[in-house]
């Protein structure tokens, strides 16, 4: 294993517990953010559900205090104050942020990049994402492609199969996986170098994407279901002519992947991995949000396993730090990760040969490439050609 690291940061201050238990924020991947009951069966039924609904209701907590020219002031966050490529989102409109230009308590004034949908105007409640782009190949990043519908388990579902920037595809596909509640858009940022690999990129959905089809529960599985998906796309791949394929994922995404690799034996049909942030121990990842938000340890516990019961699971199938990687595999991780839990991913890489780990600090959950877009695609495009 090889690892390199960017510059220490500072860390996020940790919201207090409040007396009557309400709280935002808690666990970003797993889409949580909650006003508890009081009592620990009803506060852990609540916590469970949010980290589990496919159908949970879109927060909008920035608000545009002043907009003009190409100037924003936004509301001051831990996320709007990193001075790097984000997103901003409004229910009519997305625009792309610059770098910050000054901060005072409350709020962070940024260059805006472009106004990309709908007109900003100051009073705008929305939210900020490290996904950037908004739109598909084409529109957002000028790549052709072809929408394309992978029959999968419960229907099926539709992905962007975007060819080779240049020359013919070879026989090696990629497979991009979203993360969780996130859309197939998070790929966008680094498709251009994926399509300057030479490989067919196929970005695909999943059960419970407003895009796909809900699960018969409309819960999220952790990965633990959502992984036959990604098999259903291996075997469009390969009845497209794919003999191997390459496996990409973000958080959720990555937990989805590392299932399969868990599950299913590749036969070497999978010829190298790229995981961004995985969730690879969802008990873990959980602890830490509950930490970071005070939660009573008990009202944790009592979520934890209720998470387990509506999903059929044992906590040890939440727990991926076992999978073998036997392939060639890239991962990127970053410490100042306050959504999925790092230490996991850091265990995984060191357990194996095959694994370089990039480490990175200040970015925050999977936003390395918003931290050094030249950096991160470099990483990539390398271990792409040593394949």
């Amino acid at each position: 294993m090889t690892s390199t690291s960017a510059a220490a940061a500072g860390v996020p201050a940790v919201r207090k517990w409040p007396r009557r238990a309400a709280y935002a924020g808690v666990a970003g991947a797993a889409g949580l953010a909650v006003l508890l009951p009081t009592g620990t069966a009803g506060a852990g039924w609540f916590l469970a559900g949010q980290v589990l609904n496919a159908n949970a209701v879109r927060a909008w907590p920035v608000r545009v205090r002043a907009y003009a020219g190409n100037r924003i002031t936004l509301t001051r966050t831990p996320d709007t104050s990193r001075s790097m490529p984000l997103a901003f989102v409004w229910p009519a409109g997305h625009a792309i942020l610059g770098p910050v230009i000054g901060t005072d308590r409350a709020s962070v004034t940024r260059e805006i990049t472009s106004v990309t949908r709908g007109t900003l105007t100051g009073g705008l409640k929305g939210y900020t994402t490290g996904y950037v782009y908004e739109g598909d190949p084409m529109s957002a990043r000028g790549l052709p492609f072809e929408e394309v519908q992978v029959p999968a388990e419960l229907g099926d579902c539709p992905a962007w199969l975007v060819p080779p920037a240049s020359g013919p595809a070879d026989d090696t596909w990629i497979i991009a996986v979203h993360g969780r509640g996130a859309p197939r858009g998070e790929a966008l940022r680094i498709l251009p170098t994926l399509a300057a690999s030479g490989h067919s990129t196929l970005v695909v959905t999943y059960r419970n994407d407003p895009e796909a089809f809900p699960s018969p529960d409309a819960r999220f599985h952790l990965g633990h279901t959502e992984w036959r998906d990604v098999l259903s796309a291996i075997d469009y791949a390969r009845t497209a002519g794919a003999r191997q394929v390459i496996l990409y994922g973000w958080s959720m995404g990555g937990a989805a992947i590392l299932n399969l690799l868990r599950s299913w034996r590749h036969g070497g049909f999978v010829r190298g991995v790229v995981l961004d942030c995985p969730v690879v121990d969802w008990t873990a990842t959980l602890r830490m949000n509950a930490r970071q938000l005070n939660v009573p340890p008990l009202w944790t516990w009592t979520a934890l396993k209720l998470i387990q019961h509506r999903l059929g699971v044992r906590s040890t199938e939440l727990d991926y730090s076992d999978v073998r990687l036997d392939v060639p595999t890239l991962l990127f991780v970053d410490h100042d990760d306050r959504t999925v839990a790092p230490q996991p991913t850091v265990a995984l890489a060191a357990a194996s040969a095959s694994v370089r780990l990039v480490e990175t600090r200040e970015a925050g959950h999977c936003r390395s490439w918003n931290l050094d877009p030249a950096a991160y695609e470099t990483n990539v495009s390398t271990f792409l050609k040593a394949l």
